[in-house]
């Protein structure tokens, strides 16, 4: 019986596949613009700051919301929201993203309670509403955010889903280490990868990869937020969220992944 890596070699010769430059071009067409969210340290919020994106301070409100909570009724922690413009990669159905979340249950994933992510497809700014911080919140830093363009590819746990070819081949150029046959190309086409906060793009998984299917393909990241020092947040033990949506469906899903 042959081995996968047989198969995998006899597939990829048929397909004329074979080398590093091979691998180079299969992974080029997959590169992905993604808007690097850069959490600045903490300041003084300025006047209105519920109108600017920003991590910590005050959300924006309209007449008749009321502040986010649990099925019980525990107050969430406001943990940041983007006012979407031409030049972030966010869908452009969408006006502006927050996401509330409660770190006593620390939820892991979409199927458990203490999480909100709000979407906003149409802003009444004229209906603006200042809801007062629950008190038992703790007081969190206000951070204003710094956007920077980048290009992302699929990390390694990831690239199977979007290019099978490219994890065979890589399999094929470093048996015993595929993972680096990968991550030469990817240096090389974009540079070096890390985690970050960021809108779009692809998810850079810390363990496996996670993203949830749909139409037998992965559901789009709309945001992955790291732990993030100026910010005073901490998922897990050094982790990172991952919140996916469809824009036809309205479909959300939520994952935390740690050390």
């Amino acid at each position: 019986m042959s081995s996968h890596f047989d198969q995998y070699k006899a597939e990829l010769e048929h397909l004329g596949l074979s080398t590093i430059e091979d691998l180079e071009k299969l992974a080029k067409p997959l590169i992905k613009t993604t808007t690097k969210m850069e959490v600045q340290k903490a300041s003084r919020p300025p006047e209105n700051s519920q109108l600017d994106s920003h991590f910590g301070g005050q959300p924006y409100f309209e007449i008749g919301e009321s502040w986010p909570t649990t099925d019980n009724g525990v107050p969430l922690q406001f943990i940041f929201q983007v006012f979407n413009k031409p030049d972030l990669e966010l869908p452009k159905s969408i006006e502006l993203i927050q996401f509330f979340y409660d770190f006593e249950e620390s939820p892991w994933d979409s199927t458990d309670d203490g999480l909100k992510i709000k979407i906003y497809k149409k802003l009444n700014k004229d209906k603006i509403n200042f809801i007062e911080q629950p008190e038992e919140l703790p007081r969190n830093k206000y951070c204003e955010i710094k956007f920077i363009p980048t290009e992302t590819l699929p990390d390694w746990d990831g690239i199977d889903s979007y290019e099978t070819n490219a994890s065979k081949l890589s399999c094929i150029l470093n048996e015993d280490k595929p993972w680096e046959s990968y991550g030469t190309v990817v240096k090389k086409l974009i540079g070096e990868q890390d985690y970050q906060s960021q809108l779009g793009g692809y998810p850079r998984w810390i363990q496996a990869d996670a993203a949830p299917q749909q139409y037998n393909k992965p559901l789009p990241l709309l945001f992955q937020i790291d732990s993030e020092d100026n910010a005073n947040i901490m998922w897990g033990d050094t982790g990172v969220i991952y919140v996916f949506y469809d824009e036809v469906t309205d479909r959300t899903e939520f994952t935390l992944q740690c050390l």
